[in-house]
C-alpha cells in the first residue's frame, strides 16, 4: 500500500479490505506472515471508491503479548459477520481472510485467545478454503489444489486454547470430540472438556456457564460420556436456561439458538421424570 499517509489517511476512501506486505523483517529473521495494512470502512461504497480508509499498519515487533492484533482480528471478524447481502460475498470472505492472519499473528506471541478465536474461523468454514495457513504452509500447486482440513485446524488451535485454560474453547473442544470433527469420537474426553468449560467459566458471563451446562445437560440426558440421568440433565438444563437467557436479554441474540435448546431439553426431561405426555 505504497500511499500510505498516516493514521486515517490512506487511500483517500479508496482502500482495499486489507493489504499486505511479505519483505518485512523480524528480529533478523523473516516472519511468517505478512504484517497487514488495516482499513476501516468510513462511506458507503460506490461504483468508483470502495469508501474505505487505510487506519493502520500492523506489525508484530511492537506487539509482544498479541493483543493489537487480535483486537483488529475481531473487528474485522465482526464486520465478516455483518455482510450478509449476496453483493458483500467477497468482502465478506477478505475480512474474514485479514481476521485470521491477525489472528494468526496474535497466536504467534502466545495469545490463547488468538487461538480460541482461529478455532471458530476454521470450524465454520469462514474463509472458504482461502486461507493463510494454506498459502503459506503449503508448497506445490497440488497441494493448493486440496481442500483445507478446516476441522484438523480448529481441533488444534481448540485444545491450544482449552490447555491454556480458556474456558470457552474447553466447551468448543468437547464439541470436537463429541462430533468427531478432526478427531476421533471421544464421548468421554467431550464430557470432561464440558465440565472443566462449566468450572473455568461458573464466574464468568452467563452465555460462557450457560453454553456449557446446556452441553451439560445433553450428555446427562442421553448418557453420552458419564451416567444417564434425567435428574442431572434437568439440573444442567436449568442452569443453561438461566444463563442463556440472561444473555439473550441482554442483547446476545446470538444465543436464542441456545436457549431454545436448553429450555427444549428441560421440557423433554421434565415430562420424562413426570411420566406424562
Amino acid at each position: 500500500m505504497t500511499n500510505w499517509n498516516g493514521n486515517g489517511g490512506g487511500w483517500g476512501g479508496d482502500a482495499p479490505v486489507f493489504d499486505t506486505y511479505f519483505e518485512y523483517d523480524w528480529g533478523g529473521r523473516r516472519w511468517p506472515y505478512p504484517d497487514v495494512w488495516i482499513t476501516y470502512q468510513r462511506d458507503m461504497p460506490t461504483a468508483t471508491r470502495t469508501g474505505r480508509d487505510c487506519i493502520w499498519h500492523y506489525t508484530p515487533d511492537q506487539d509482544d503479548d498479541g493483543w493489537e492484533a487480535l483486537g483488529y482480528g475481531g473487528d474485522y471478524y465482526d464486520e465478516g459477520m455483518s455482510c450478509v447481502d449476496d453483493d458483500e460475498h467477497e468482502k465478506r470472505v477478505m475480512c474474514f481472510q485479514a481476521a485470521e492472519l491477525l489472528y494468526l499473528h496474535a497466536a504467534a506471541k502466545g495469545n490463547p485467545i488468538a487461538d480460541l478465536c482461529l478455532g471458530y474461523v476454521y470450524a465454520y468454514d469462514r474463509c472458504e478454503d482461502k486461507y493463510w495457513e494454506k498459502l503459506t504452509g503449503w508448497q506445490t500447486d497440488e497441494d493448493l489444489r486440496t481442500p483445507f482440513d478446516c476441522d484438523g485446524h480448529a481441533y488444534r488451535h481448540f485444545r491450544r486454547a482449552a490447555e491454556a485454560g480458556v474456558g470457552e474453547a474447553c466447551y468448543k473442544l468437547g464439541d470436537m470430540f463429541r462430533d468427531g470433527r478432526g478427531c476421533e469420537v471421544d464421548l468421554a474426553q467431550a464430557f470432561e472438556w464440558f465440565s472443566k468449560a462449566y468450572e473455568l467459566t461458573k464466574d464468568d458471563r452467563p452465555h460462557l456457564w450457560g453454553s456449557a451446562a446446556l452441553r451439560l445437560g445433553a450428555a446427562f440426558e442421553e448418557g453420552e460420556g458419564c451416567d444417564h440421568s434425567f435428574e442431572k440433565a434437568e439440573h444442567w438444563y436449568k442452569i443453561a436456561t438461566t444463563g442463556l437467557g440472561a444473555e439473550v436479554r441482554a442483547g446476545g441474540s446470538w444465543y436464542r439458538g441456545a436457549l431454545r435448546r436448553a429450555e427444549a431439553g428441560l421440557v423433554r426431561v421434565l415430562q420424562e421424570l413426570d411420566g406424562r405426555y
